[in-house]
C-alpha cells in the first residue's frame, strides 16, 4: 500500500540511491524514484545557492554577534576599494580623537580612524558610511568590519607596498645606474627619485635640502635599507626620515608625488618649533640640525652607524695669532678643526648703478672665494685675532655654503652676486696642505650632484633645487611639486646658496672606487716627480748664475761703480 506525500520519509541521498539494487524496484518505482531523483536535486540546489550566497551585509545581528578571529581569502568588498583616493604621507592619527594607537586606514575614503573592536571609531564608521575595509597602519594587515575578519589576497600587495615601501640591496645598489621610470594612477609619469614633494605652507627649505640628501649616495641607501622594527624607542625624526626617502624612490607610488607632512610634524616637535609647517627658514640651518638628529641617532648600539661623518666630515687646519703677534712674528697655534660644510664669503656688492640707471649684478668666479682656504689669506675672525685656514682632509660629499644674507640692526640683506662654478671637476689641490698626506687626500677633484638656490626678496623668497639625476646623467630643476629638466649651464647661473660636491671616487653604490684611487696616487706621484725636477733645475741654474758672478768678480762692479760715481759727481 502506497503512503501519501505527507507522511513519506526523508529523500535518501545520492550515495544511498546508487547502492540499491535495480531489482528491489516495485511496480510503482518510476513514480518513486522520480519523486526521489527531484528531491535531491532541489537539497544540491538549495546547497549551491547556500555557497553561492555572498556574506550579509553589516546589520543589527552582525554588531550584536560576538567577534571572532577570523582569515578569508576572499572578501567580497575588495571592490568597493578606491586606490586614487588613498594617501598614506600625513600623519598616522584617528581623524577623531588624534591618537596615535592602533589607527587604521579606510581604503574607500582613506580617512584614519583608531580601533577595530566594537564601540571605536572604525567600528562605526563602518556601520554608518558602509565602508568595510580597513588596513592597519602598523602591521600591514587588511581586515573587514564589522565583522572583523582578516583578508588576505594578492590584489591588496600594491597597497601594503604603498604604505611601507621596501627594498633589497640589489635593488639599492642599482639606483645609480639602473634607469627606472614611473607611472601614477592618472596617468603621469614620473622618474623615482626625482618626484616633487608638495609645500605644507612655506615648507620649501625642506623639500630643497631633502632632495638634495637624496643625491648622498651613502646615505640614501642607508635610510633606504634602514629598519626600526628591533629598535626600542627609536626616534620619529629618523623614522620618518627613512619612510620618506623610501617614498620618494618608490617606481610603484599611486600619485607620482610625495608629501613630507609626517616627516615635518615629527620634525616640529623634536625642534621645539625651530623647523616647522608655515615658517620659513633656512636649508643649512636645517641641514645641520638634521645631521646632528640622524647623526645622534644612528649611534644607538643596535644601529651602530657613522653615516653622517663618513659622508660629510673633512678637517681644516686652522692657524691662529694675534695682530701683535703677526707683527712681531710670533708662531701661531696650529689646531685641524672637523666640519661638515665650508662658507664661503661674497664681497660687499655694489651699491651705485651704470650709466643706464640700473642696478648691477656682478660675477665671481668661486675659486675667487676659495681662496680663503690657500693657508695664506688672513681673515679677521674677530676683532685682533687673526686666521689662516687650509683643508686637511677632504670629505667624500662637500657642502659649500655660499654666505648671502647677512643681518644689520633694521633688517636682513641678500647679495645677489652670481657665483661661477664648474659643474665637473672642480679641483681643490691647491687648497689642500702641503704636509697633509698624499694617501689621505688621494682624489681632490668634485662633480656638483645639487644646488640650492634662493629666488626673490630675503623675506619673500623662495628656495628651488638643481639635482642631477645620476642614471640618465640629467640635470633637473624641482621647485615643490614642479619638474622639469634643464641644460648644465642653466645650473651654473643661479644664485646658488648651497652646494653639494661628490669627490670622483665615490663608485655608483657609494663606495670607494679604487681603480679611481690608484690612477689619482699615480698621476700625483708624477706630478710630484715633474715639480722635483724642475726644482733640481732651478737650483742647478742658480748655482750656475752664482760661479759666473764669483769669475766676474770686481772687473763686473767696476763700470757701475763708475757710472753711479759719475751720476754723483755729475749731480
Amino acid at each position: 500500500m502506497m503512503t501519501s506525500p505527507s507522511t513519506a520519509s526523508p529523500p535518501p541521498t545520492r550515495d544511498s540511491m546508487a547502492d540499491s539494487p535495480a531489482s528491489s524496484e516495485s511496480p510503482a518505482g518510476p513514480q518513486k524514484r522520480a519523486s526521489l531523483q527531484e528531491g535531491s536535486s532541489l537539497a544540491e540546489a538549495a546547497g549551491a545557492a547556500k555557497k553561492r550566497t555572498p556574506a550579509p551585509s553589516p546589520s543589527a545581528a552582525a554588531v550584536s554577534a560576538p567577534q571572532t578571529k577570523q582569515l578569508r581569502r576572499t572578501c567580497p568588498y575588495l571592490g568597493t576599494i578606491k586606490r586614487h583616493l588613498l594617501d598614506f604621507d600625513f600623519e598616522k592619527v584617528c581623524c577623531i580623537c588624534l591618537s596615535n594607537q592602533h589607527v587604521y586606514a579606510c581604503l574607500v575614503c582613506a580617512r584614519y580612524f583608531q580601533g577595530r573592536g566594537k564601540n571605536t571609531y572604525a567600528y562605526m564608521h563602518a556601520l554608518q558610511e558602509q565602508h568595510y575595509v580597513y588596513l592597519n597602519l602598523k602591521d600591514c594587515r587588511v581586515y573587514c568590519l564589522p565583522e572583523n575578519y582578516e583578508v588576505k589576497d594578492a590584489s591588496l600587495d600594491d597597497i601594503i607596498y604603498n604604505l611601507h615601501p621596501t627594498y633589497t640591496k640589489e635593488d639599492v645598489a642599482q639606483l645609480s645606474t639602473r634607469i627606472i621610470y614611473g607611472k601614477a594612477l592618472d596617468g603621469a609619469d614620473y622618474i623615482p627619485g626625482c618626484v616633487g614633494l608638495n609645500n605644507l605652507k612655506r615648507t620649501d627649505f625642506c623639500n630643497a635640502m631633502i632632495q638634495s640628501l637624496c643625491t648622498v649616495v651613502p646615505l640614501r641607501n642607508w635610510l633606504l635599507l634602514l629598519d626600526l622594527s628591533h629598535v626600542q624607542n627609536y626616534d620619529p625624526v629618523l623614522q620618518t626620515l627613512g619612510e620618506l626617502m623610501r617614498k620618494i624612490f618608490n617606481a610603484r607610488n599611486f600619485k607620482g608625488i610625495v608629501s613630507p607632512h609626517e616627516f615635518l610634524q615629527a620634525v616640529g616637535v623634536a625642534s621645539k618649533k625651530k623647523f616647522r609647517i608655515g615658517e620659513q627658514a633656512d636649508p643649512l640651518q636645517f641641514f645641520c640640525w638634521l645631521m646632528t638628529r640622524v647623526h645622534q641617532s644612528a649611534k644607538h648600539k643596535k644601529l651602530n652607524s657613522n653615516v653622517v661623518n663618513d659622508c660629510f666630515q673633512g678637517e681644516v687646519e686652522v692657524r691662529t695669532t694675534t695682530a701683535e703677534g703677526e707683527a712681531t712674528g710670533q708662531p701661531p697655534s696650529v689646531s685641524r678643526v672637523p666640519f661638515l660644510f665650508l662658507t664661503l664669503d661674497l664681497p660687499q656688492a655694489p651699491i651705485f648703478k651704470d650709466s643706464l640707471d640700473r642696478n648691477m649684478i656682478p660675477h665671481i668666479p668661486i675659486f675667487d672665494l676659495l681662496q680663503k682656504f690657500n693657508g695664506e689669506q688672513i681673515q679677521e675672525a674677530t676683532p685682533g685675532t687673526l686666521k689662516r685656514y687650509s683643508l686637511w682632509r677632504l670629505p667624500k660629499y662637500l657642502v659649500l655654503h655660499v654666505k648671502r644674507f647677512s643681518k644689520n640692526n633694521f633688517y636682513v640683506e641678500k647679495n645677489p652676486t652670481i657665483v661661477t662654478f664648474p659643474v665637473k671637476h672642480l679641483d681643490l689641490r691647491e687648497y689642500v696642505h702641503e704636509d697633509a698626506p698624499a694617501d689621505l687626500n688621494p682624489v681632490a677633484k668634485y662633480d656638483l650632484v645639487a644646488n640650492i638656490c634662493h629666488q626673490g626678496k630675503p623675506h619673500d623668497g623662495q628656495y628651488k633645487v638643481h639635482v642631477l639625476h645620476a642614471p640618465t646623467n640629467e640635470w633637473f630643476e624641482i621647485e615643490d611639486l614642479r619638474v622639469t629638466q634643464v641644460l648644465p649651464q642653466f645650473v651654473a647661473l643661479s644664485e646658488s646658496y648651497v652646494q653639494v660636491y661628490q669627490r670622483q671616487d665615490v663608485a655608483p653604490d657609494g663606495s670607494i672606487d679604487r681603480c679611481v684611487v690608484e690612477a689619482a696616487l699615480q698621476e700625483l706621484q708624477k706630478r710630484e716627480a715633474k715639480s722635483a725636477a724642475v726644482d733640481d733645475d732651478d737650483d742647478i741654474f742658480a748655482a750656475d748664475s752664482e760661479n759666473e758672478d764669483e769669475e766676474e768678480g770686481p772687473d763686473a762692479e767696476g763700470p757701475k761703480q763708475e757710472v753711479e760715481t759719475k751720476l754723483e759727481l755729475g749731480d
